[in-house]
């Protein structure tokens, strides 16, 4: 989710801001950066206020291409992490998703 991104590189744990973060930077990004947008789709999610709301997520690519825009020295850190690291949140679903298979056989 683009959100949670944001909120790892920010580190800014208000929904309210990091909404409005996300509003101002969409706006920027999407003058500069229209491909990040191509990749961005919506689904419901259950929201802080308990509501089925829309929100953006991205595939591995945008969410890379997401940190790389972010004007912030802990974006680079982030993006090492989501890109190098053996812990990441792509393998790690790997492999819930991997045990959760292995158990319903």
């Amino acid at each position: 989710m683009v959100l949670d991104v944001i909120v790892a590189i920010n580190e800014q744990d208000d929904y309210h801001k990091t909404k409005n973060y996300w509003k101002f930077l969409r706006t920027k990004l999407k003058k500069e950066y229209d491909e990040l947008f191509s990749t961005t789709n919506r689904f419901k999610q259950q929201a802080p206020d308990g509501k089925q709301r829309l929100t953006d997520m991205l595939d591995g690519e945008g969410v890379i291409s997401l940190a790389k825009a972010i004007p912030n020295v802990k974006a680079r850190g982030f993006l090492d992490w989501f890109t190098y690291s053996d812990n990441t949140i792509t393998d790690r679903a790997k492999r819930k998703l991997t045990n959760s298979f292995k158990a319903t056989f």
